[in-house]
């Protein structure tokens, strides 16, 4: 029996089944910003963020004097992050420090794309939006009663501030981004549609609700029945079935007045784990933290660089940490060679054996 073994070329090794999972091809990557190859994320293949607005964790949480019980129950089935604060006011500060790692300096304003020095900046940096494309994972944004793809100011109850993927000119003058930043259909019906098949699910998605169902300019009842006809649709659905999914739900800030109030911040899907509530400090730089860290992206700022990951939410056997920097598939590779060749070895050895004549 003859083996033979390339030494310089080993063969890709996935460490999960399936490799890189999600959706149709992924765009190209910026010439300046070479794709790195990535398989599947360390604690899920997909995440799904959900934005609401405007209210502290005790307006939600009905053991604290909130007035939402399909939140609450939400929360105490699965993971609650009760110290998780905002990172500016008002509102487009922190959906830019979400998906880029600062506020760009918009503290205070909430205009629209392109507009001013501060989403002058954006527009002109780079988003998670980049990082993902780099590493050839999928992505795809959900925006309620948006007229059109990409639709850069207000109509009705679609606010554009609550629309991040619009400030950053990287996707707002690429018409292949925009094509991804989309309605999300009466219910999030286009949403639930994509989530129906991992061919069409994205790696990474974010729903922002209208107006009223994300609370800012409706009751908090009005957003906890949203969540409770919607969430429980995304939970059953097929790719929260049957892949490694996430569910993100958090608050962009409270309704105002001093201080960082906590806001109510969960993980749930599949990967999350149940009946579990953290004391940690987090912020919204934690969650970029955490899609970096899944999929080994690099950060946008020090922000995010330097923010605590939420990955104690996820999973009950987390990865174990390789602190060397190892690489593991090489790792793994050398010890199938060695193990190979030591059968090779004994087989010969043994077959030495029967052809030795006894002394």
């Amino acid at each position: 029996m003859l083996l033979a073994f390339n030494l310089h070329a080993p063969p890709p090794i996935s460490f999960f089944p399936g490799g890189l999972v999600g959706g149709p091809k992924p765009e190209s990557g910026p010439a300046n910003n070479p794709v790195i190859n990535t398989t599947s994320g360390r604690n899920f293949d997909y995440i799904l963020i959900i934005l609401m607005e405007n209210h502290a964790i005790c307006n939600i949480m009905t053991s604290c004097g909130g007035s939402a019980p399909y939140m609450t129950g939400l929360a105490n089935a699965n993971g609650l992050a009760t110290r998780y604060v905002d990172c500016n006011r008002p509102s487009l500060p922190n959906y830019l420090c979400l998906s880029g790692g600062t506020d760009f300096g918009c503290g205070g304003y909430d205009g629209g794309p392109h507009s001013n020095p501060c989403t002058n900046a954006a527009w002109n940096s780079q988003s998670i939006v980049d990082r993902l494309v780099n590493a050839s994972l999928t992505w795809k944004a959900y925006m309620e009663d948006m007229p059109s793809n990409c639709y850069g100011s207000d109509s009705g109850l679609y606010i554009v501030h609550h629309d991040p993927f619009v400030y950053y000119g990287g996707t707002a003058n690429n018409a292949t981004r925009c094509n991804r930043v989309i309605p999300a259909g009466t219910g999030a019906s286009t949403l639930l549609s994509d989530l129906g098949s991992t061919s069409t699910a994205s790696n990474y998605m974010w729903l922002t609700p209208n107006n009223c169902n994300n609370m800012h300019s409706c009751s908090v009842s009005t957003g906890d029945k949203y969540l409770q006809t919607l969430v429980p649709q995304i939970l059953n659905s097929t790719v929260f079935k049957t892949t490694r999914a996430a569910l993100f739900i958090t608050f962009d800030e409270d309704s105002g007045g001093s201080g960082r109030p906590n806001l109510y911040t969960v993980w749930a899907g599949p990967v999350a784990k149940k009946g579990f509530t953290s004391s940690i400090a987090y912020n919204h730089f934690s969650l970029l933290a955490t899609i970096e860290s899944n999929w080994n992206l690099s950060s946008l700022t020090s922000n995010d660089g330097s923010a605590a990951n939420m990955n104690e939410f996820l999973g009950t056997n987390p990865a174990t940490p390789n602190p060397a920097g190892l690489d593991l598939g090489l790792l793994t590779y050398a010890l199938i060679v060695v193990a190979a060749a030591g059968i090779v070895a004994g087989l010969l050895w043994r077959r030495r054996r029967r052809r030795t004549p006894p002394t």
